[in-house]
């Protein structure tokens, strides 16, 4: 991380998301327009990564190969798992409601956040040179991907502001909360495991990390039950201000038409 060819992608993704939002605001599609967009980025990312991921392996019996991927390219990432609401914005909940309102309350501040972390710490790096950064496919869906969720979030975000609350603050942490809740189930159901003569787990070999939830991004190990804990509590306690951070505007607004709708009654006697 952090090589050249690192800050160069971080450089391309600042452009694309800079003339995205500029082209935005000049041309003022309809939110038709701008999820149609997101799901073909979502289409064309996914068949990348398949594409440029898949490996054929040998049948235990050797009587064949199958194509197989990775546990950990399943979409099941906080930043992947937006493609799932991004077509159900798209092509479920067209109209109106309190429902749709609420999932692009959570959306915008996750995938914003979730990409902008994946954009700095990107785990692509670690598993491909980086002299390939330019010749890899992974690379290109990697980031310009996640440079595509940031620009979706701004617009959610800015499109939709005189709609916030300080109450889809609170369901968006509660839902991140509750995905990272589950991330721990489907993490220890996707891991490769040994096992013991006793037919006990006696260790795990890999693990998917989804929702940064078993293994810290940054190669901190975890010995005992104690610091999982305590790692825990600090990735909650980031999901509590990151995700509060692009509300502090709505905090304020909320908190002025409180302070005015108490004084509304006192100013009425006069």
């Amino acid at each position: 991380m952090y090589s050249v060819q690192h800050i160069i992608w971080i450089g391309i993704c600042i452009a694309v998301i800079g003339i995205s939002l500029l082209l935005i605001r000049r041309y003022k599609p309809d939110d038709k327009t701008v999820f149609t967009a997101a799901c073909v980025v979502c289409l064309l990312s996914e068949v990348t990564k398949v594409l440029s991921t898949v490996k054929m392996l040998p049948l235990a019996d050797g009587s064949t190969c199958v194509p197989f991927i990775d546990r950990q390219e399943l979409p099941l990432h906080l930043c992947s798992i937006q493609i799932i609401f991004i077509l159900v914005i798209r092509f479920v909940l067209r109209k109106e409601s309190g429902l749709k309102t609420s999932l692009l309350g959570f959306m915008f501040p996750t995938m914003t956040i979730g990409a902008l972390f994946a954009i700095f710490l990107p785990s692509v790096f670690s598993n491909i040179p980086a002299s390939q950064a330019f010749i890899h496919p992974q690379f290109y869906q990697m980031f310009l991907f996640h440079a595509m969720l940031i620009v979706l979030g701004i617009y959610i975000y800015t499109s939709r502001f005189s709609e916030w609350k300080t109450k889809h603050y609170f369901q968006a942490l509660g839902g991140l909360i509750g995905l990272s809740f589950i991330g721990i189930y489907v993490n220890s159901l996707l891991a490769y495991v040994t096992v013991g003569a006793d037919h006990q787990v006696a260790s795990v070999e890999r693990i998917t990390n989804f929702f940064f939830v078993v293994k810290t991004p940054v190669g901190i190990a975890l010995t005992e039950k104690a610091h999982w804990f305590i790692y825990l509590a600090i990735i909650i306690a980031l999901a509590f201000v990151t995700v509060g951070l692009p509300f502090i505007p709505v905090f304020i607004r909320d908190a002025k038409a409180r302070r005015a709708a108490k004084a509304a009654p006192e100013d009425s006697h006069y």
